[in-house]
């Protein structure tokens, strides 16, 4: 079962120099993200297929043009992560599922 929430510290969002130096915007752009790459472990995919910038705009009701642009502004603060294949992921949430899928293994070992 997948959690139906994920841990979000204010505290981390608002220190974080490289998404405070992005706009407004971009970090609208990036919480939308993180709820998606939330529901796939970490990266901007559903059902296991990567979401381009033309499903990102769908998904966030803005047009195509300037989802580039956030996405490049996100790029270039060094926000997000990009796979081998070239999918976008969210170091946090990457980190905190393995530690997760580490933690019920332990348990059902009883430790």
């Amino acid at each position: 079962m997948k959690n139906p929430w994920f841990k979000f510290f204010p505290t981390d969002w608002r220190a974080d120099p490289a998404l405070r130096m992005c706009s407004l915007s971009a970090r609208g752009l990036w919480i939308e993200m993180l709820c998606i790459m939330h529901e796939a472990g970490g990266f901007l995919e559903i059902n296991g297929i990567p979401v381009n910038e033309r499903v990102l705009a769908s998904l966030s009701g803005s047009p195509i043009e300037e989802i580039n642009e956030l996405l490049i502004e996100l790029e270039n603060a060094g926000v997000y992560s990009l796979d081998r294949k070239g999918r976008i992921y969210s170091r946090r949430i990457t980190r905190d599922v393995k530690k997760a899928n580490e933690q019920r293994k332990d348990g059902q070992k009883g430790g």
